[in-house]
């Protein structure tokens, strides 16, 4: 093939330059290229099928490079690559194994399932049996099985089973207290109490109960309201009744028989105490003493201990001193019964009330007043203290009000009494109510001074006070229609409240000389006094406008013509009306219903306003003839003659006068005034002299009155002279010249006696 190659080249390039002669040359070369010839025929079919096989490998390799570039990216890629297949496959095939074992799982579990539900139908046939023991149990194991299945673990199956093995319990033990209470019969009435056990129905079961109760979860709280029935069916109706007796509860019978009454006295304490024990041993023999749990024991305790100590408290310091007696029955029983409790350290309620003796006997004593303060202020009983004389302040007094048999006043009380001045309340009328409250601050302030410890003591101090205040303020507030409407109770109100002013005063310094001290002492005497003269003057201000009604006249219409026969009838009439209705009035507050200065003063009110009506409506007339004015000067004098009303008996209003000079010399000023005045209690016998001289002080109008009797008789002349000399000072410029153009003609003369009375 090369010297093919060198042939062809020469040819084509015209340069061939061989040895011999050009023909032969090229015949040689032909015969060459022919064998050539040949020879490339036959490797050609040899190199075509290389060339073949060649174009086909590297077919093969431009593939397999392909592939390998492939592999290459399928290698080099996380998400699509084979790694990422491969683990996929990994993991579904993983998830084949877990499906399998998680239908392995569930196919235990089924299992497990149907064999707990088999459980649970043999519990609900040993329940519906009666073998509650092994109910119970059965429960117990179905808990446990369901506790330790993992595939089910807070799973809505595994609360439903637990649901379901919870309401099983809770069968069971009403099964329980259900078959105790066919085994205790209770029957109780007014005059007995029964408590009875079915031994028939108890033979063999106790063993069962107690130990269907020892394998449900709280088993005790069935034996809890079993004992809490056996005490609020039997224990408490026992304990309700004031006598009980009791059987022998030793003896074989399955009875407890309690009899019972309310109409003789009451049970001793340490019987009440035994018969309680008797009840916890009578049940214990028959049913256990697992029966008393700790709380129904200390209900047990709390139950005697309100029966026998709380509502015995004594009341004075003798009973407390032989109080002891019951304060040991007491104490022994509580140790005896919780004795039974499997806590030791249980609450012991009778010991904790023992040590709180003194505490609860002043609690007790403040609120025994306190009560008896409400009650007294509420009553509309209205019964009334007379005093038969002055009431003397004195040692002998506090005594007889604090003292009793069971009460001695206290040395240091006693003391102080000594040492404080005499005192003396005038005699009056009272009511029952204020000197029950007032007796009770005196004990109250006489158990603070016996009292050793200084917080009880101020206790005392402060609610002998405050019964005191709580009268004074409650009693106006309840019986308001009453004191506007009856003169008599408004009047004794206002004693009431005297007579609390004078004891606060003296209590309040009797405190501080104990050094217990207490500002309010004052304020509650302030407030008695201030609500006394507050009613007292509502009822004089009230009752005033109903006298002026009787006897005034509306713009003088009444005072008209009074010569006239009917309209002088009818003036007659009316200072009759007023006159009768003035009477009843000094009837229901002449002494010894009050003080004579109290009745001087409020009747002094009384005529101000009748004679004012008088006076107001002669004034209004605009013409008064002569004998008008002669009938009218009548009226007045008539109507003066009304100031004999205020003459009393000598005799009652000379104990008065005695009293004046030395009476309520720890009271104050304002208190003293209002009860007492000396000058209106002077000896004197003659009714008119004394009318004309209290009429002076006490009634305002009284002078005014007469003086109009006489202005509307005498001449103007007369009524000048009279104004100049200042006779006439109660009367004012416009109510003169009212009555001189009345009285007299329009003149001259009188238009300069009018012009003269305006100068004067």
């Amino acid at each position: 093939m090369g010297g093919m190659d060198t042939f062809v080249e020469h040819v084509i390039d015209g340069d061939w330059s061989g040895e011999g002669r050009p023909s032969d040359g090229l015949l040689n070369t032909v015969l060459d290229l022919k064998a050539a010839t040949q020879l490339l025929d036959e490797n050609y079919l040899t190199y075509s099928a290389a060339v073949t096989k060649a174009e086909s490998a590297q077919s093969s390799i431009a593939q397999l490079l392909q592939g390998v570039d492939e592999l290459q990216l399928m290698l080099g890629d996380e998400e699509t690559g084979i790694q990422t297949r491969l683990d996929t496959a990994i993991k579904n095939e993983e998830q084949i194994c877990e499906r399998v074992q998680s239908n392995s799982a569930i196919l235990q579990c089924l299992t497990q399932l149907s064999a707990i539900n088999r459980e649970l139908q043999d519990m609900d046939r040993l329940v519906q049996s009666g073998e509650l023991d092994k109910a119970a149990q059965k429960a117990e194991s179905i808990e446990t099985t369901v506790n330790a299945m993992e595939n089910i673990e807070d799973t809505h199956i595994a609360a439903i089973l637990v649901e379901r093995v919870n309401l099983a319990r809770m069968n069971i033990k009403e099964n329980v207290l259900r078959e105790f209470h066919k085994v205790i019969a209770v029957e109780t009435n007014a005059n007995s109490a029964n408590l009875r056990v079915d031994t028939s129905r108890l033979k063999g079961r106790i063993s069962v109960l107690f130990a269907a109760l020892d394998s449900v979860k709280d088993g005790e709280n069935v034996l809890k309201e079993l004992a809490l029935y056996i005490i609020s069916a039997f224990v408490k109706p026992v304990l309700a009744a004031q006598l009980v007796t009791h059987d022998d509860a030793e003896s074989p019978t399955s009875e407890f028989n309690v009899h019972l009454s309310n109409d003789s006295d009451t049970t001793p304490t340490d019987e009440v105490c035994d018969l309680v024990l008797s009840i916890v041993a009578f049940v214990s023999r028959f049913l256990g003493g697992r029966v008393w749990v700790d709380v129904a024991l200390t209900e047990l305790a709390q139950l005697v201990l309100q029966r026998c100590y709380l509502q015995r408290i004594p009341e004075t310091r003798t009973e407390l001193a032989s109080f002891h007696k019951t304060v040991d029955a007491l104490s022994g029983f509580e140790a005896t019964l919780l004795a039974q409790c499997a806590d030791p350290s249980i609450e012991r309620p009778i010991q904790a009330a023992v040590k709180r003796l003194d505490e609860l006997f002043v609690e007790r004593q403040c609120a025994r007043a306190l009560e008896q303060s409400r009650r007294a202020a509420e009553s509309t009983a209205f019964a009334v203290y007379k005093m038969d004389t002055h009431q003397e302040w004195s040692l002998a007094f506090v005594q007889a009000t604090v003292e009793d048999p069971d009460t001695k006043l206290a040395s240091s009380f006693a003391q102080s009494i000594k040492e404080h001045p005499a005192a003396v309340f005038p005699q009056c009328i009272i009511s029952e109510s204020i000197v029950e409250t007032v007796s009770s601050a005196y004990r109250l302030l006489n158990e603070s001074m016996q009292c050793n410890e200084p917080g009880l003591a101020q206790r005392l101090a402060e609610t002998a006070q405050n019964v005191l205040d709580v009268y004074c303020v409650l009693f106006p507030v309840v019986h308001r229609q009453q004191l506007r409407k009856v003169p008599a109770l408004a009047l004794q109100f206002f004693n009431d409240c005297m007579y609390g002013a004078h004891h606060c005063t003296i209590l309040g310094q009797l405190a501080a000389a104990e050094n217990n001290a207490n500002p309010n002492w004052s304020a509650v005497a302030r407030k008695f006094f201030d609500s006394g003269i507050r009613h007292v003057a509502e009822l004089a201000e009230s009752e005033s406008r109903e006298l002026k009604s009787l006897v005034g006249a509306d713009n003088g219409t009444g005072f008209y013509n009074a010569s006239d026969e009917q309209q002088r009838d009818a003036l007659a009439k009316s200072l009759k009306r007023g006159r009768l209705a003035l009477t009843q009035l000094c009837a229901a507050m002449r002494p010894p219903n009050v003080t004579p200065h109290m009745f001087y003063r409020i009747l002094g009110r009384y005529l101000d306003a009748m004679f004012a009506a008088i006076i107001d409506g002669i004034v209004g007339v605009r013409d008064i003839g002569v004998d008008d004015s002669q009938v009218l000067s009548d009226h007045c004098r008539a109507a003066y003659g009304l100031v004999s009303l205020f003459h009393l008996d000598p005799e009652i209003t000379c104990a008065y006068s005695t009293l004046t000079s030395a009476a309520l010399v720890n009271s104050t000023d304002e208190q003293g005034d209002a009860l007492l005045d000396s000058d209106d209690e002077s000896d004197e016998s003659e009714t008119t002299a004394q009318g004309v001289r209290l009429a002076k002080k006490h009634c305002q109008m009284s002078d005014k009155l007469v003086q109009l009797a006489d202005i509307l008789m005498i001449s103007r002349a007369d009524i000048l002279a009279r104004r100049r000399a200042g006779l006439l000072a109660q009367y004012s410029v416009n109510e003169l010249v009212s009555l001189v153009r009345a009285l007299f003609s329009d003149t001259h003369e009188r238009a300069l006696d009018i012009d003269e009375l305006k100068r004067i």
